[in-house]
């Protein structure tokens, strides 16, 4: 029992020692391309993209990059288990970002609809309408890849694992 949990504990500070090391190398080449101070970058992604969809988004990644390491680690009638639950997890990744899109462009239609648009305001609901489209596509470009990544390695790291016992059981039956 302890050695289970322990075994479950080590997996998930793996997988958030990947995560959280992916994010500061991505955040460092964007930085170091862009020239941009990381609390710029910070802004801009509370802004853009909100606490709810980083949080939701670096939730489910990193129970997505767990299944990916106990797909590796776990024993060999649990492997097709954590491959499901990782396809599922990087399916409701794709679900949360379109999700977010269809929010960002109602939010810009609800806000253009209660808008009095004239010559004076014009300029400041086309600001607030360009915002919520922001955010509605920006979800978008990063969850839609960020779960196909996540989908394809869950794919190769089971096809692998799965190729490796059939080659070990063909071994033992020579």
């Amino acid at each position: 029992m302890i050695n289970s949990l322990i075994f479950r504990l080590n997996q998930s500070s793996q997988a958030l020692s990947i995560l959280l090391g992916s994010i500061i190398l991505i955040l460092l080449f964007y930085a170091t391309i862009k020239g941009y101070e990381p609390f710029f970058i910070h802004n801009w992604a509370k802004s853009v993209l909100g606490y709810s969809f980083i949080f939701l988004t670096l939730t489910l990644t990193l129970l997505s990059l767990i299944s990916i390491l106990n797909i590796h680690n776990s024993k060999i009638y649990e492997k097709k288990l954590w491959f499901e639950t990782g396809i599922q997890l990087s399916n409701i990744i794709s679900t949360t970002a379109l999700t977010y899109t269809l929010l960002g462009i109602s939010l810009g239609i609800g806000e253009l609809s209660s808008s009095n648009l004239n010559v004076d305001t014009i300029n400041e609901t086309v600001s607030k309408l360009t915002k919520q489209f922001s955010m509605a596509f920006m979800t978008s470009v990063i969850g839609l890849p960020l779960s196909a990544v996540l989908r394809g390695i869950l794919v190769i790291c089971y096809e692998y694992n799965k190729n490796k016992i059939k080659f070990a059981n063909q071994n033992l039956i020579k």
